[in-house]
């Protein structure tokens, strides 16, 4: 019986060369003896620690290091202290994904063994994405796991906040909005942003983890290999934080609004580039984009299409880094 993984339960089943049962898979992943009891429960217990301390630097971002009301609402206030946790969770899974496949080709070739997997028919291949989904299915499962965990809780507050107004809350929220468009269409949108939400995080990681090994591929050395991560990694970090520094000028008037099209295109990439659609889970939040950006409901269909076009430029990374891998000496 195949293990049910969080991936099956996105994606479906793994392919073969994706699975535990595989040589190269099981290769890259190494005979894994299950660890004593006591070093079990330190983990669960360092585990548990950082968890609570996340949630206790949440609280005070969320409080202004307590001298405001985190929000007016249970809704509210759990979206405010959440949203840190999961944004610094997900920056981890980030800076995992690219350090975790970037040493791949450097590792052989100390091995030795990487000449002969360029000469193997696939052979290359094959190693370069056995690391690529040790790296996404495997070895992040976890981090991925938590982060998508948090938001299906966002999720189930937002549904819950739609049971308002005997559940015609969405039929009063998209009241005035641009274009108009009836309530069935409405939530089919909305449905859109949730799948969306749900999907980004897996899409984002499989994409860094691809980056990594192209970074493998090309970095020539240890140096250039740790200099071309850290730049990878501080740009990353450094789009997110821009993209949602201007989200919050843009929510509180203050920054300059060049055209609808403009603020549209920066809340989408807010969205699918910055938090991973994390921002889009408070409905009031939600609501006030929709109501103050032309086409602004369909920023969750935006976002649930850059995830599948995200997944598909993936598997061309990888097909581009085993090429670069396969030229390199």
């Amino acid at each position: 019986m195949q293990q049910r993984t969080l991936s099956r339960l996105l994606i479906g089943d793994l392919p073969v060369w994706m699975q535990r049962a595989h040589p190269v898979t099981r290769y890259e992943l190494g005979v894994t003896q299950r660890a004593a009891l006591p070093t079990r429960l330190l983990r669960a217990f360092g585990v548990i620690m950082a968890g609570i301390a996340l949630l206790i630097i949440g609280g005070l971002i969320a409080t202004n290091l307590l001298t405001r009301a985190p929000g007016q609402t249970p809704v509210e206030t759990i979206n405010a202290v959440l949203y840190f946790p999961t944004l610094a969770l997900q920056l981890l899974i980030t800076i995992i994904a690219v350090t975790s496949t970037a040493g791949v080709i450097a590792e052989e070739q100390r091995r030795q063994n990487w000449d002969t997997l360029r000469v193997t028919e696939g052979g290359a291949a094959l190693r370069l994405r056995a690391r690529w989904s040790a790296a996404v299915f495997y070895r992040l499962r976890g981090l991925l796991g938590v982060v998508i965990a948090l938001r299906v809780v966002l999720i189930g507050l937002l549904l819950y906040e739609l049971t308002a107004f005997q559940g015609r809350y969405l039929d009063l929220l998209i009241i005035g909005i641009t274009p108009e468009i009836d309530v069935a269409l409405a939530v089919i949108l909305t449905a859109c942003g949730l799948t969306a939400a749900i999907l980004l995080p897996l899409a984002g990681a499989s994409f860094d983890a691809a980056a990594g090994l192209v970074i493998a591929a090309l970095a020539p050395g240890r140096t250039f290999s740790t200099l071309a991560q850290a730049l990878y990694i501080c740009a990353r970090i450094g789009i997110t934080a821009g993209l949602l520094i201007g989200v919050g000028q843009f929510i509180s008037g203050d920054l300059a609004q060049s055209s609808d099209v403009g603020a549209w295109l920066l809340i989408g990439s807010a969205g699918a580039l910055g938090d991973w659609g994390l921002f889009m889970l408070y409905l009031d939040r939600v609501s006030a984009l929709w109501a103050t950006i032309p086409y602004g409901i369909a920023l969750g269909a935006g976002m649930l299409i850059y995830a599948l076009v995200c997944a598909a430029l993936t598997d061309r990374v990888l097909a581009l880094a085993v090429r670069f891998g396969q030229a390199r000496e």
